[in-house]
């Protein structure tokens, strides 16, 4: 009898921790790979054109893959619960497979599924694939409790993966499974609502940003391959510099989709590093990153009410502002501070931001306009290509310092020092704030001290070609830092 392989972030044939399982448990061999459009999600406010475009894209290069094994990928519309029941029942499928998602919506919708498809005869089972550690698998020797610092947690990890997998092999992955040909006959009836794979259009998002990031797993596996070729290399130099394009791996999305596995990146990562004492601290460094999305995970898991409170309680009554001009200058990139607008302009425009941004623009919003973080955190949700919510809650309460590792007193970026650091000429900033083309590089990041004559001669006159500092970060600091005293 075949097995149903629910398909929801996990957007790759090989190394799919459920679809391995599928085919090894499947009686005949055959697999139905599966997925449901769900209004939940689709719906939802977080949910944007950008990640919608990219998400279409992924499963489109999914479904030519399995086409290339002569399998068909289902696509149903609908509740889970209802389409996975229908779809069983038209097939004959004896079981759903799929693999776990930690946000607290998925579990609920999860346990539902657990919980109901059995009393009709269907097992249900699910796997550990988005991490490499899940859950509690990871807790503090002293207290038996989750984490809630990163350090020990990183230490942790590392301790685990080379006691487990030996200290430079990593995490073992499960090889492309053999798949049988299955051709569906699965037709609109019985309560299935079998669709053909929409296109952002068709799901009422026409318009998205110019991608820059190809989708799907075939793309993902030859990024992969060449950032460890030689980028990853310098990374732990590189990776602050938002002008250098070969500095990140840009392999974020494929993450958040599942195009590639954690165990993927981290086995490749490791093999670089124990091939070449030059590419160690680099491949170390991005395998540090991974680590910090794993952390995010567990507590997510851990500590659901991060969704939307504060992970430290004691900032939940935090005095934010709520100024929707201010908001929306930031969301525009029109506040006058030239690497916060070319971060927000490079967001909307390609759905993607450079880490080092992500905690410029985020300390920005909170510490100088003194912006609630949870309007960034949705604005970013709904404009990522790469939007995920452990990761996004995460880095959003870091930099607002109301997380697991809150530094009110310390953590408030000086946006002109930000970008007199990372961005010395200003190259990043020329490339997204046109305007400032013609500025000289002495005032790049500071261009309101220009004089009217230096004005005039850049072509770049303040209040009338680019905005003057919406705030003065000095003052916004001391203000900050009163808010946080109470």
């Amino acid at each position: 009898m075949p097995i149903l392989v629910w398909f929801r972030r996990d957007f790759r044939i090989h190394d799919n921790t459920a679809l391995y399982h599928a085919v090894r448990d499947s009686a005949d061999g055959i697999v139905i790979p599966l997925f449901i459009f769900d209004d939940a999600i689709l719906k939802h406010s977080d949910t944007g054109a950008a990640i919608v475009h990219f998400m279409i894209g992924c499963l489109e290069n999914l479904r030519d893959n399995f086409a290339k094994d002569g399998v068909d990928m289902l696509f149903v519309h609908g509740k889970p619960l209802d389409q996975l029941r229908a779809v069983a029942k038209q097939t004959g499928a004896s079981a759903v497979y799929f693999n776990k998602d930690y946000h607290p919506a998925a579990i609920e919708r999860d346990d539902e599924v657990r919980q109901h498809l059995p009393q009709h005869g269907i097992e249900v089972r699910a796997f550990k694939d988005q991490v490499v550690f899940e859950e509690r698998e990871l807790l503090a020797a002293s207290t038996k409790e989750a984490y809630t610092v990163y350090t020990p947690y990183s230490k942790s990890w590392r301790a685990r993966l080379a006691q487990e997998y030996g200290p430079k092999k990593g995490p073992p992955t499960w090889d492309k499974p053999r798949l049988a040909p299955w051709k569906s006959a699965v037709k609109s009836t019985g309560g299935a609502n079998v669709v053909d794979l929409y296109s952002p259009a068709q799901l009422g998002f026409a318009d998205g940003p110019a991608i820059e990031v190809a989708a799907g797993e075939d793309a993902a596996r030859k990024m992969l391959k060449a950032w460890c070729a030689r980028p990853i290399k310098s990374y732990k130099e590189s990776r602050n510099f938002p002008a250098d394009e070969k500095g990140t791996s840009r392999l974020s999305a494929h993450l958040r989709h599942g195009t590639l596995s954690a165990r993927q990146c981290v086995r490749a990562a490791m093999y670089v590093a124990g091939e070449s004492a030059a590419f160690k601290t680099g491949a170390d460094t991005w395998v540090g990153e991974l680590i910090w999305r794993e952390f995010y995970q567990q507590i997510l898991f851990n500590f659901p009410n991060v969704v939307d409170h504060p992970f430290k309680k004691k900032f939940a009554g935090l005095q934010w502002e709520y100024d929707k001009g201010a908001f929306k200058k930031w969301c525009d990139g029109q506040t006058g501070y030239p690497i916060v607008d070319a971060a927000m302009r490079q967001l909307n425009a390609t759905g993607w931001m450079h880490n080092r941004l992500r905690m410029i623009v985020a300390m920005f919003l909170t510490k100088d306009l003194r912006i609630d973080y949870r309007w960034g955190e949705r604005y970013f949700m709904q404009n990522l290509i790469d939007g995920e919510t452990a990761q996004n809650n995460g880095g959003w309460q870091w930099s607002s310092s109301t997380g697991t590792d809150a530094q009110p007193y310390f953590r408030i970026f000086n946006p002109a020092s930000q970008s007199e650091k990372f961005d010395e000429k200003g190259v990043f900033i020329r490339r997204y704030v046109p305007e400032l083309n013609g500025v000289p590089d002495d005032f790049i990041h500071s261009p309101s001290q220009m004089t009217p004559l230096q004005q005039a001669q850049s072509q770049c006159v303040i209040g009338r070609d680019y905005p003057p500092p919406i705030v003065d970060h000095s003052d916004a600091r001391q203000q900050t830092l009163a808010m946080f005293k109470g």
